[in-house]
């Protein structure tokens, strides 16, 4: 009795409260008989609709659609309520009866009055901005898809953990599994190692401790698919944060052709090497041959004629002046054409490289440029002979002999430093002039055949020539070739 009591004394506050909550709802909600026609909705309802309560009220739920979509609308609630099959909670698109399209969330309650009649309350939420995030988001992802499994390289995602080294991967796309011979599944079972070669892991490891101290690395490795093919990849890839966790996404393209094109290159380079070291050789060979053809042949019969020139003057009486005078200037002549010959032969072959070596061979070189010249040449030189291969000792030899003539053309110096020493495994000659300075684009001209070739006899001996230019100050030519110890070596 109490409790009934109690009950029916708090009826009108309940009363109160469910007024109140119907009313400050954010939500739009609405009481229809089974008929289908309203009979009562709050002010949230009328503001989502853009419809007054008066004339909403006792009219069918489905006038605040448009006019081709009430009817079918009103026909299939009835039918369900009918069949007792209303659906407690689902989502629709609507076109409003002002022509606005829109998404809404329906939740129905179903309460059966006292006199057996069915009303539904149903609590409705527009969620057309939710639904358009949704349908951007599932657009976005079906575009990603697209383009995972549509790229011309190979896609793998890889998601970090302190339990693994290089994680698992978690995504990857159609063209990784065909290359690899992978299934998409048997991948996802998968660490990155076991795609790596073996050889390849320490390259690896360093690269992925590069990765996670500076987010991005690109770098060459081989990937060994399934039916252990090694195919020689760049990868790509960048380190990013996907559900709180470390994650790696990374690019792999095959470079196979790459390669193949670089080995052919690297062949074809080292053909050529050869072949301008033989040319070289066969040069130096032909310049040494030439100059002592030169030495030999014409300067023996300039000495021999000479001779006879000689003994033809002592012959001559002394009232024979002016034969005599004659006499005396074809001997001239002939000393002339000697000293000729014998710079000729120099300029081919200095007979001095081979003979003394290349130390002695510099300083002959630097004296005879300073005498055409005038230009003040000061060398930096060791003191004892470096045993250096014949073919190495010309070409240091002759790159100083270009770069002396080119200081000679266009330097305007008036001063040249010139330094050779060997240090450790390596053979060094630099020459320093006061001049204009040689450009950088100068430098780069496919026309400066000169410093190219230097550049291609340092090459030959896996060398290198560097030249730096100061507008005003100078050129700086430096020489690094390798040094190969022989017989008691330095």
């Amino acid at each position: 009795m109490i409790d009934d009591f109690l009950l029916k004394e708090d009826l009108p506050n309940i009363d109160l409260l469910f007024g109140q909550l119907w009313e400050i709802s954010v939500d739009g909600m609405r009481l229809i008989d089974e008929d289908g026609k309203i009979l009562l909705v709050n002010d949230s309802f009328c503001k989502i609709f853009q419809m007054e309560k008066d004339k909403l009220l006792g009219k069918p739920f489905s006038i605040v659609y448009k006019r081709d979509e009430q009817e079918p609308a009103l026909e299939a609630y009835r039918r369900d309520i009918r069949n007792n099959k209303i659906k407690t909670l689902f989502e629709r698109e609507n076109t409003l009866w002002n022509g606005r399209k829109a998404w809404f969330e329906f939740s129905n309650s179903f309460l059966t009055l006292p006199d057996g009649k069915k009303i539904t309350l149903s609590v409705i939420k527009e969620i057309s901005e939710r639904k358009k995030s949704e349908i951007e988001l599932r657009e976005s992802e079906s575009k990603f898809k697209m383009l995972f499994n549509s790229a011309n390289d190979a896609v793998f995602v890889t998601q970090l953990s302190n339990e693994k080294s290089y994680g698992d991967f978690i995504e990857v796309n159609e063209v990784a599994c065909v290359r690899l011979g992978y299934t998409k599944e048997e991948f996802l079972q998968l660490s990155p190692s076991a795609i790596v070669s073996p050889k390849n892991m320490p390259e690896f490891n360093l690269n992925m401790e590069r990765l996670l101290k500076e987010g991005h690395v690109i770098y060459d490795v081989v990937h060994k698919a399934k039916d252990k093919k090694l195919i020689p990849v760049e990868i790509n890839s960048h380190l990013f944060l996907y559900n709180d966790k470390p994650t790696v996404l990374s690019i792999a393209r095959d470079i196979t052709e790459r390669k193949q094109t670089e080995e052919r290159l690297k062949r074809t380079s080292k053909l050529l090497r050869e072949l301008a070291t033989h040319l070289q050789s066969v040069r130096e060979e032909e310049r040494t041959m030439i100059a002592q053809e030169i030495h030999d042949e014409l300067g023996q019969v300039l000495t021999a004629l000479k001779i006879h020139i000689s003994l033809l003057a002592n012959k001559l009486n002394t009232n024979q002046a002016p034969l005599k005078e004659k006499i005396n200037s074809l001997s001239g002549m002939i000393d002339a054409s000697v000293e000729s010959v014998q710079k000729i032969s120099s300029k081919l072959r200095p007979g001095i490289l081979d003979e003394l070596g290349l130390i002695a061979a510099i300083e002959w070189q630097a004296e005879e440029f300073e005498k055409l010249t005038n230009i003040k040449c000061s060398l930096v030189l060791p003191k004892q002979e470096i045993e250096l291969e014949k073919n190495k000792s010309t070409a240091i030899f002759r790159i100083f002999q270009e770069a002396l003539t080119n200081i000679a053309r266009h330097s305007e110096a008036n001063k040249v430093m010139v330094s050779f020493m060997n240090h450790q495994s390596n053979i060094y000659l630099e020459i320093q002039d006061n001049g204009k300075g040689i450009s950088q684009d100068q430098i780069k001209d496919f026309k400066s055949l000169g410093i190219h070739g230097m550049e291609e006899r340092a090459m030959v001996f896996g060398g290198e020539v560097y030249i730096e230019g100061f507008a005003g100050k100078g050129t700086t030519v430096k020489v690094e070739i390798p040094f190969n110890e022989l017989k008691n070596g330095h």
